[in-house]
């Protein structure tokens, strides 16, 4: 758990600057060292983009663009995706592995209750994980609308470290068991998705298509980005940003900090993260910074364009704000709109000049997918067959429902 929660604190805090990326054939970009480059007072608005960056030609950039085909194991994990959520009530049956519980609960430590000790209609799949095993193991057995007291001790090593090592009593109502079936039954499509099998398989696999050809385009871009990023070099950083940005990175890790009950140097310990590191994160924010702003400028872009406003626009409602009012009033700073927008203006511009090699075009694309409909279809006539069979499988995938995601776009939760 604990290096899941790092994996994504790195994630969400450097996902614009380049640390841990992918670059090209799937290589990790290496930061440079750039800790020598001077901290100066000047700033951007009074010396200029020159005075702080260099950047290479960015025009006639060569990309190549993932094949985009979709495998059993593609549809089969999409099909899990919807067996899980979309399952089977039985009632009258015992918890036991991979049944589903949902419940309502209450934890108290010492009689107080504690951040995350209370929900409702919070649904766990027994044996996933997600929960302490003592937690879990103390729910097998029981049934649909049962009410049980319960004690579980935290371990040592818990990531909310209020709660670590302390025994919490819960009091939980068990307000409904389900199963998620092994796989797509006629029956089953026909009761939540108005379709038959073979309706439904076609429609996951155009889903599933569209999804990874989404997904080839997020590299194409990253890779575009890096192409371009990792060829400049910064002459100077302006001391008025690196100020922002570390500031923005101390903020997030306190956020987090914060979520998981601990104090903020605590949890850099923690997690081995050190004010050095949080500098070099802060000259690496800077340098996308400049780096972006200076492909702009070449281009004759400003923030005040109504290309620039048109994109932010884009991406704001693509993040499911209606405004930037909106976005700030959840969290999110000025500065990583601004950053971001940046950001993806030029790439765009890095894109729109490149020489893309390896995309897929839409006929390939088109038998790719005719192939992948043949294959499945294949076992379509004996699973529809069968469809009436008293047995019932149910899936062991282990699917997370309650991780957090965290939006590619702006990346401040």
């Amino acid at each position: 758990m604990k290096k899941r929660i790092l994996a994504t604190l790195c994630a969400s805090i450097l996902c614009l600057c380049g640390c841990g990326a992918g670059s090209g054939a799937g290589e990790t970009v290496q930061p440079a060292d750039e800790s020598t480059v001077p901290v100066v007072e000047e700033t951007l608005a009074d010396a200029g983009i020159d005075r702080f960056v260099s950047i290479p030609e960015y025009k006639g950039v060569e990309l190549a663009k993932d094949t985009v085909k979709v495998t059993e194991a593609d549809l089969k994990e999409a099909y899990d995706v919807d067996l899980n959520q979309y399952r089977i009530d039985v009632p009258d049956m015992e918890i036991a592995d991979y049944f589903w519980v949902t419940m309502d609960y209450e934890g108290l430590i010492d009689g107080e209750s504690f951040a995350g000790s209370t929900a409702t209609n919070y649904d766990l799949k027994i044996g996933q994980g997600t929960f302490p095993e003592s937690f879990e193991s103390q729910l097998i057995g029981h049934k649909q609308g049962d009410s049980l007291t319960i004690d579980v001790e935290f371990p040592e090593d818990y990531d909310n470290r209020d709660i670590a090592g302390k025994t919490a009593t819960y009091n939980i109502t068990i307000t409904r068991v389900s199963v998620a079936l092994g796989e797509p039954t006629a029956d089953w499509t026909r009761m939540y998705f108005g379709q038959s099998v073979d309706e439904y398989k076609a429609a996951k696999l155009e889903e599933v298509t569209a999804k990874l050809d989404s997904e080839a385009d997020t590299k194409l871009r990253t890779d575009a980005w890096f192409a371009v990023f990792d060829k400049s070099e910064v002459l100077a950083y302006p001391e008025d940003m690196i100020g922002i940005w570390t500031k923005y990175s101390q903020d997030t890790y306190a956020r987090y900090a914060e979520k998981l009950g601990m104090e903020y140097e605590d949890f850099l310990a923690e997690y081995g993260v050190t004010e050095t590191a949080i500098s070099e994160n802060a000259m690496r924010y800077v340098k996308s910074y400049l780096v972006a702003t200076a492909i702009m400028e070449n281009e004759g872009i400003d923030e005040d364009d109504q290309i620039y406003r048109t994109k932010k626009n884009e991406l704001l409602s693509s993040s499911g704000y209606a405004s930037e009012d909106a976005a700030v009033a959840n969290g999110i700073s000025s500065e990583n709109i601004d950053m971001t927008v940046r950001y993806y203006l030029a790439c765009d511009i890095i894109m729109d000049n490149a020489k893309i090699n390896g995309a897929e075009t839409a006929e390939s694309a088109e038998a790719t997918q005719e192939e992948s409909a043949a294959a499945v279809s294949e076992t379509d006539d004996e699973d529809t067959q069968e469809e009436n069979t008293e047995e019932t499988t149910y899936t062991e995938d282990e699917e997370n429902t309650e991780e957090e995601t965290y939006d590619e776009d702006y990346d401040e939760e």
